[in-house]
Order: C-alpha cells, then sequence, then structure tokens
C-alpha cells in the first residue's frame, strides 16, 4: 500500500532522491523504486474547482429563472422542474463520472444544492409548518448517504456544516435531540473518510455546539456556561489524544482563551459573589489566567499570546478615560517585541515551533 504524502513533501522527497543519486548513493532504478512507493494526496485541484464553480452558477441561473416566474407557475409544473433538476443533475454526474470524474462530481454537488432549494421551496409552496432550522436537519440528512456512498469528504463536510446551522437555530426553537445521534455519526465519518483534520475539526466543533445548545435548554447561568467551556478547553489542550493532538490543542487553546476574557467581566461573577466583589473576584482569575496564558507561552503558544493581548485591550477598554492611548500602545508594542524576541530565539536554540 502506498503511503499519502502532500505534493510538497512529494516535491522535496523526489529532490532529494535526485541529489543521492547524482552523488552515487543510489542508482536511478532505486530512486524509481522509492518514489513509487509514495503517493501525492488528493487536494483541491484547478479542474474540479472550475468545474465546481460552473456547476454551482448554472444551478444558481436555474433557481434564479424559477424564482423570478415562481408565481406564475403551477404547483405541479413546479415540482417537476425541482425534482427533473435534481434527477437531471445527478443522473448526468454518474454518467460523466467514468471518463470525467472531476466534472461529475461536481454535478453531485450541484445536485445537493438542488436538494436543499427544494426542501425550502416545497415548504414554501405548500406552507408546511414546523421550525426554520429543521430544513437544515433534512438538508443535511440527504446529503449524508451520497457523502458516505460516495466516500467524499466535502459532501461529508457540508452535512455538517448544515447540522451546525440546525443546531445553531434551535437555541431558542426547543432542544435539538438529533444530536444525540449527529454528534456521533460526524466523529465516525472522520474514521470512514480517512482521519480528514478538516472534518475533525468540524466534528469537535460540532460536538461543542451541542453541549452548547444543552446548557441553553436547561437553562445554566453564563458564569457555569464560561466555567464549563473554560475546563474543556483545558482538558483538549492538555490532554493527549491519539486523533491528532494538534486539532484538540488548537481548538482547545482557543475554546479557554475565548472564555477565559469573558470570565475576566466583573458582572459575570454577580451569582456567586456580591456586587460590591465582582471586580476583586473577575482581577483575581484575569491574574491567574494570564499567568496560566504566560506558562503557555513559554511553551511556544503563540495563541496563548493573541490572548494576551486581548486581555489587555479588554482591560484598556474599561480604564481608556485613565490610561492614556500613546502609553498603552507603547507598552502593547514594547510586549509584542519581547515575545517576538523571545519566539525567535527559541527557535533557533530550541529548534522549537509554534503551536
Amino acid at each position: 500500500m502506498k503511503r499519502q504524502i502532500s505534493k510538497s513533501n512529494y516535491s522535496l522527497v523526489s529532490s532529494e532522491l535526485d541529489h543521492f543519486e547524482s552523488s552515487g548513493l543510489i542508482t536511478g532504478e532505486q530512486k524509481t523504486g522509492i518514489l513509487e512507493s509514495y503517493e501525492v494526496k488528493g487536494g483541491l485541484n484547478f479542474i474540479r474547482v472550475v468545474v465546481t464553480i460552473g456547476a454551482l452558477l448554472v444551478g444558481l441561473g436555474i433557481l434564479s429563472f424559477i424564482a423570478s416566474n415562481w408565481d406564475g407557475i403551477s404547483h405541479l409544473v413546479k415540482l417537476l422542474i425541482i425534482f427533473g433538476v435534481f434527477g437531471g443533475v445527478n443522473v448526468a454526474g454518474y454518467m460523466v463520472s467514468e471518463n470525467n470524474p472531476k466534472t461529475g462530481r461536481s454535478f453531485i454537488y450541484l445536485g445537493t444544492l438542488v436538494y436543499g432549494a427544494g426542501i425550502f421551496l416545497i415548504g414554501q409552496m405548500y406552507n408546511f409548518g414546523g421550525e426554520f432550522p429543521t430544513a437544515f436537519l433534512l438538508w443535511s440528512l440527504g446529503v449524508l448517504p451520497m457523502a458516505f456512498l460516495l466516500k467524499d469528504q466535502y459532501l461529508m463536510l457540508f452535512a455538517n456544516v448544515l447540522f451546525m446551522v440546525y443546531l445553531f437555530g434551535s437555541y431558542d426553537r426547543g432542544f435539538p435531540y438529533a444530536g444525540w445521534a449527529g454528534v456521533p455519526v460526524v466523529y465516525l465519518a472522520y474514521n470512514y473518510f480517512g482521519k480528514s483534520r478538516l472534518l475533525l475539526f468540524f466534528a469537535n466543533l460540532t460536538a461543542l455546539t451541542f453541549v452548547f445548545e444543552i446548557t441553553i435548554r436547561y437553562e445554566v447561568e453564563g458564569l457555569y456556561v464560561a466555567l464549563l467551556f473554560f475546563v474543556i478547553g483545558l482538558v483538549m489542550y492538555v490532554v493527549k489524544h491519539t486523533l491528532e493532538p494538534d486539532i484538540f490543542r488548537i481548538q482547545g487553546n482557543i475554546l479557554f482563551g475565548v472564555t477565559g476574557v469573558i470570565l475576566t467581566i466583573p458582572d459575570i461573577w454577580d451569582i456567586v459573589v456580591s456586587a460590591q466583589s465582582t471586580r476583586l473576584v473577575s482581577i483575581l482569575f484575569a491574574l491567574a489566567f494570564v499567568a496560566l496564558l504566560f506558562f503557555l507561552i513559554r511553551k511556544g503558544s503563540i495563541i496563548s499570546l493573541i490572548f494576551v493581548c486581548i486581555t489587555i485591550f479588554r482591560y484598556y477598554t474599561d480604564t481608556v478615560a485613565f490610561l492614556p492611548k500613546s502609553l498603552f500602545f507603547i507598552v502593547g508594542g514594547l510586549l509584542l517585541l519581547g515575545f517576538g524576541f523571545y519566539f525567535e530565539r527559541m527557535i533557533k536554540t530550541k529548534g522549537g515551533t509554534l503551536a
């Protein structure tokens, strides 16, 4: 089984092998054999991008034509147009896929858009009730089988985004019970589609969205929600994960950074301490939070540096009437210059990397 590597890494290996061949360390046959053991990963392809954009433009043109003449078309004709276009583009996609796979896949993508448009148009035609986010759930459920059948991670990613829209739109419309099944599916897709880092990123994002939805459903106070996600972010960052640890570290760093800045706001603490003590508690938390960020900065976390700057700016907005603007920018600039010098020295002396 060939090892998959990126195009840039393949070029690096090829150039190194050329050097070894010219130096007499390996023969031409050995170089060819080594290169044949690698396979370039499939990425964004220019032809695929072009034909996909073309298919999208065609689809938008058809939908625009239908919309402009919608009132003058009977329901039967509307249904025939919707199902005809949906069936036509999918059949065309399968027919041309054997000889022109990229063009065929673009027709499949167009079919998923027509399917979603059909959901909204049919609902409008017959005045179906129901919650608006449910349409995105139905759209996502329709894309899923095609994604698994074709083993297309971009279709799966699109289904994931649609499912997230459903979750976001359900905050004030009742509990999205589909999340109990949807979250495991997005992690199943991560393994099924070759452990794509992008799919794992959105799977984590979907799971966090669902947890947030649970807290909204049970009317959890804002302080406890922020503390919960602060802890989740720390766990994602600290625990060594077997699945793409860099993804968990980056998302965890962002999550506890955002919630940490929120927890420096005094008003959020008013449910556990008196109004006179909220500022003191928030400042104590801010000092501990910034100390944690500095500790992570020493380990090479550039994201933590960004949140130090955001925290400083947040306090600047509170004291803007007392702190001269010029002094704030001078101090902030000196801090950034100092951090830049530190990071450069760390990389040179230790061969470290910024995470």
